[in-house]
């Protein structure tokens, strides 16, 4: 666990739910919840998956960005693996089933035929600062690497006016987690503020998966 980072409890009272069960993401609906958080990274099948993806050059990790129905989904992200030179194997078809599972949650719960599906392959440190979402809903799950980093809302002020000065409480979601933001056009200044994970120069490549509602102010 990186410096700083605490560990949370299944339930927070701060707007924050999580749990290993799936039926955790229907939570959003609720009005006082900004973020919820299925863990994932302890099922048999999250391990093969893991170490599958980490042997994988960079330059063979599927990255890309299309929008779809739930049911195009799985042919969209087929071909963003072929792009890659990604073959054909179990695992791709597990990491294609997983993600494509995700994305229909997501389509469910922000009640939207249509989903802007982003997966990409990132050597730095992306969005390094510390912000909140201009959206209605996102789903982000990091199958590779560091996960995505957020500050609870008690730190939320301090973390936005200090950025890379900031050493109080920090959060980090799981590899394979998913975790269901509310952002600001539903949840104002209650959005969760969080950053992605400082990676530039240590050779690591993450692989990160983004799901919007389509056309959202970014």
């Amino acid at each position: 666990m990186p410096d700083g980072l605490s560990a949370h409890p299944a339930f927070a009272s701060d707007g924050v739910v999580e749990h290993h069960g799936g039926g955790i993401l229907d939570r959003i609906a609720d009005g006082s919840v900004v973020l919820s958080i299925w863990h994932r990274s302890s099922a048999a099948e999250t391990t093969a998956m893991a170490a599958w993806l980490d042997s994988l050059p960079p330059e063979q990790l599927p990255a890309g960005r299309f929008l779809a129905s739930p049911g195009q989904v799985p042919a969209g992200l087929a071909a963003l693996c072929a792009s890659a030179r990604l073959g054909e194997s179990s695992m791709r078809d597990a990491l294609i089933a997983d993600i494509a599972g995700l994305a229909t949650d997501f389509a469910r719960l922000a009640c939207s035929t249509l989903i802007d599906v982003r997966l990409e392959a990132i050597d730095d440190d992306a969005c390094w600062r510390f912000h909140r979402d201009h959206v209605g809903l996102r789903l982000n799950a990091t199958y590779r690497g560091a996960g995505t980093q957020w500050v609870r809302p008690a730190s939320a002020a301090r973390a936005l006016r200090a950025q890379r000065r900031y050493r109080g409480p920090l959060e980090e979601l799981p590899r394979f987690a998913a975790g269901l933001f509310k952002g600001v056009q539903r949840a104002g200044s209650r959005a969760i503020v969080h950053r992605s994970p400082r990676i530039a120069g240590s050779g690591a490549v993450r692989l990160f998966l983004c799901l919007n509602e389509p056309a959202t102010d970014e």
